[in-house]
């Protein structure tokens, strides 16, 4: 089994970040097709609501790991 490394915990945070912010300021037709190209693949059906609180959780478990030092 492949682990992550810190660094590349570190490179899915600033991505998904970034993510966040752009789906922040983006209307629902702008998301629609964003998420075609969404970091963690083409979820049919996921709402810009969803993805949002997707990526937040993502984040929360990413600085979590990060901050305990583990990798996955």
């Amino acid at each position: 089994m492949e682990k992550v490394t810190q660094e590349q915990l570190k490179k899915m945070n600033k991505l998904h970040r970034i993510e966040l912010r752009q789906l922040d300021h983006m209307s629902e037709s702008q998301f629609q097709v964003f998420k075609k190209n969404f970091s963690v693949g083409c979820l049919e059906g996921i709402t810009k609501s969803e993805a949002h609180a997707l990526l937040m959780s993502m984040l929360t478990l990413n600085l979590e790991l990060q901050n305990r030092g583990e990798v996955i």
